[in-house]
């Protein structure tokens, strides 16, 4: 329908103003949601009257004049200041009734995206411990805004870059054999300052003493706890040789990053592509990225360490990429995954991080520009961790100190809709504080439980019929006895669904396919309350069980895109 009113438009923008080079993009027209001021509305006199020295009122009307005919339209106001309002017929208003129950489970998809190539890169929280309820949040937006822009048309592969070549590993390692050490000899006594100290270091530790038994002892280690980390880390090294130190190193990282994959299939999440940080030593892809850097001049050595100019591109400050012990930084590594993100021609490439990742934004952009010559694009979006809280008491989080509350266990206490709904009801850019309790609750206060309670209700209201041995029979000319505010309320709000999932596919808000699921909800059970839908006449109770039935296609719909079920029966 938008399509046919901003046709309309055009062609009487035409025939008043000839010449003009608005394009029919520009022409905006919008669902009304208040219905007394009609069904679509414009605002394209408001936009660009002043343009041909008209007053907005005046400029619609010439439009409103020359208007072609259409039967769709059944009336066109002008409300001041200029908007444009169009009344459709109620024929049209029905069809997207017919339109659902024809597509199904296409209703709402389009090919807006062309079939274009776009890597999301989320979650990627280093293997170093179990992902929290932090990461959490981050992983179920990046898991939707995939499955949003796949039902948008792209072509989307889902990546989970893995830290495993950086210092965070070589403590994860150390932490590892000095619990390793323990279980060998109960008489060690260890510091455990700057270590891991979570339970599941002892289960690493555990499964590395099941394989090897006391392959590596180290008899004097206790001797250099107290030392610098960087210290200790050397002597360990200087004492096992690289390939013994390679192997516990993977055993670490493969036992954490095993836990992190089931953790994350439990939340309904799954990745396409892992990408190992290592892989980027081993390729020689970082020296060839840090070489290109700096035969173009955009770098420098100070104090025998080498620097990335990032201040070229608006950060604060320059980087360092190689430190003076000849180590690379964090950011030498990450400068070289994107140029090789760069080289598997993506047309698109999405990053999510977390907000306190904000100042790595600008050196990281800045390297991609380098590297692509701006043939491709790099959208970073920030996503702000939630807060947990058990009453009124917010759960301290700290993974060094292993004390936090894990992915799985909040998995465990609430469930996966639950989880996946609560962090998507908020923009993710805000801060959000995590109810746990009305996460857990069976009532109507729960966002997650009142959607999945009015996919329910429509489910029980078709076997009642079947039950009462009565059969559902379609026919588009029985929707002409569907007159009850109610359910031209549900028509409205089932016909804009299309709108919504553009709308936040283009913005990158999942959060606005939340809120449209819960005023869809909120609509069905207005209507269930107030009406029988099991009629004696069969006519409108055929023509009501086809409203709830397209209504029951866009719940489903929007379930598959946030990543919950919807229940038949609660």
């Amino acid at each position: 329908m938008k399509k046919i009113i901003k046709d309309l438009i055009k062609d009487s923008l035409n025939k008043n103003f000839k010449d003009n080079d608005i394009p029919l993009n520009d022409i905006e027209v919008n669902l009304c949601k208040d219905k007394k001021f009609g069904d679509y509305s414009s605002n394209i006199a408001m936009k660009i009257a002043s343009s041909f020295n008209e007053k907005p009122t005046v400029f619609a009307e010439k439009l409103v004049e020359r208007l072609k005919k259409n039967s769709k339209i059944k009336k066109v106001e002008i409300v001041k200041p200029g908007f444009i309002n169009f009344f459709v017929s109620e024929d049209l208003k029905f069809s997207v009734i017919d339109k659902i129950l024809k597509e199904k489970r296409n209703y709402g998809k389009n090919s807006t995206g062309n079939n274009l190539k776009v890597l999301i890169e989320f979650v990627s929280a280093n293997p170093t411990g179990p992902l929290h309820v932090g990461h959490g949040r981050g992983a179920v937006f990046g898991d939707c805004l995939s499955n949003m822009l796949t039902e948008s048309g792209y072509a989307v592969t889902k990546e989970y870059y893995v830290n495993d070549a950086g210092k965070q590993i070589d403590i994860l390692v150390v932490s590892v054999l000095q619990r390793y050490h323990e279980l060998i000899d109960s008489d060690f006594e260890f510091s455990y300052d700057d270590l891991y100290k979570g339970d599941y270091i002892w289960d690493i530790a555990a499964e590395l003493h099941r394989n090897e038994g006391s392959k590596f002892l180290i008899k004097n280690l206790v001797d250099h706890n107290n030392a610098d980390i960087d210290l200790y880390i050397r002597k360990i090294k200087e004492i096992l040789s690289d390939r013994e130190f390679l192997y516990i190193k993977k055993l670490c990282v493969n036992y954490v990053l095993e836990n992190i994959r089931l953790n994350l299939v439990e939340a309904n999440i799954n990745f396409d592509s892992w990408f190992f940080e290592s892989s980027l030593l081993e390729d020689k892809s970082l020296d060839k990225a840090v070489e290109f850097l700096i035969k173009n001049n955009h770098t420098y050595t100070k104090d025998k360490a080498l620097w990335f100019k990032s201040t070229d591109f608006n950060d604060e400050k320059d980087r360092v990429l190689i430190k003076e012990n000849q180590d690379h930084t964090y950011l030498a590594t990450d400068i070289a995954y994107h140029e090789k993100k760069i080289g598997r021609k993506y047309d698109l490439n999405v990053n999510i991080w977390g907000a306190d990742h904000h100042g790595y934004v600008p050196r990281i952009q800045g390297a991609f520009q380098i590297f692509s010559k701006k043939k491709s694009n790099l959208k970073i979006l920030l996503v702000q961790f939630a807060n947990l809280y058990r009453g009124t008491e917010k759960v301290a989080m700290s993974t060094r100190s292993g004390e936090f509350v894990t992915l799985n266990q909040l998995l465990k206490e609430v469930g996966k809709d639950a989880m996946r709904f609560f962090y998507l009801t908020r923009k993710s850019d805000q801060h959000m504080d995590f109810d746990i309790e009305l996460a857990k609750s069976n009532n109507n206060n729960n966002p997650v439980y009142y959607v999945q309670y009015a996919h329910a209700r429509i489910c029980s209201i078709f076997r009642q019929l079947k039950k009462g041995k009565n059969n559902f029979s379609y026919d588009k000319k029985y929707l002409l006895n569907l007159r009850e505010e109610e359910e031209l309320n549900i028509i409205n709000k089932l016909a804009s669904y299309p709108d919504v999932i553009l709308n936040a596919a283009k913005k990158y808000e999942p959060h606005l396919i939340t809120n449209y699921v819960r005023e869809l909800a909120q609509e069905i059970h207005s209507y269930y309350n107030k009406h029988q839908i099991l009629v004696e006449n069969g006519d409108l109770r055929n023509a009501r069980l086809a409203l709830i039935e397209a209504a029951k296609y866009v719940l489903q719909n929007s379930a598959k895109i946030i990543g919950i079920e919807m229940p038949e029966e609660m």
